[in-house]
């Protein structure tokens, strides 16, 4: 299993061969692969409430999937997230996204998002690199933004870097704050996504 640890006293890939696998599942965020079952890290309780309390959030989680984040002291990250079937009684990982706050230091987010980027560019030269900058739909200002660069597999799987910014006023109330997202994630999630974000 390979692990998405620190690099330049933030992420480093730790491989156990010199070849670089674009299977997703065989890389860890905090320990924690795609493939996973949720249940081996919170309460079936815990995963249900989570996936009630983002709904709100985000208008464009549906009963396909729900998005459950964890809170705690990671050796990397502030926070991770984890996108699940809600209906599905083993709660599998589809997606996870590591994130690390950088509220009103984009600058700094920028500069670190391309020192990992950069890093990923050598390991994954096969890849496809795109960059983008959506809007997020539950704001209808348009200020609530992300600034992604992907990594596209032939498999149609997904490794993300970004760098978010959220209008103040959502900040506010949901207690948000600007980050740096890695997110890796089935192409299963990335269609649906494309699907339900508008």
């Amino acid at each position: 299993m390979k692990k998405l640890s620190t690099y330049l006293f933030l992420i480093l890939f730790s491989f156990s061969a010199p070849s670089f696998s674009a299977d997703i599942s065989e890389y860890e965020i905090e320990g924690i692969s795609i493939g996973d079952s949720l249940l081996d890290h919170l309460s079936k309780e815990k995963i249900i409430t989570g996936i009630e309390r983002t709904k709100p959030a985000y208008n464009y989680l549906t009963d396909e999937f729900g998005e459950v984040y964890l809170f705690g002291k990671f050796e990397i990250y502030d926070r991770l997230a984890f996108k699940v079937k809600p209906n599905d009684n083993n709660y599998i990982i589809y997606s996870i996204k590591g994130s690390i706050s950088y509220d009103d230091k984009l600058e700094q987010c920028f500069a670190k998002q391309k020192e990992i980027v950069e890093d990923f560019s050598l390991l994954y030269e096969n890849a496809r690199k795109v960059e983008q900058t959506p809007v997020f739909p539950f704001d209808p200002t348009g200020k609530s933004k992300s600034h992604n660069i992907l990594f596209i597999f032939d498999s149609g799987d997904e490794i993300k870097v970004a760098c978010t910014e959220y209008e103040k006023s959502l900040k506010i109330k949901n207690n948000w704050d600007d980050s740096l997202q890695i997110v890796i994630a089935k192409k299963e999630i990335i269609a649906w996504l494309r699907n339900h974000i508008n």
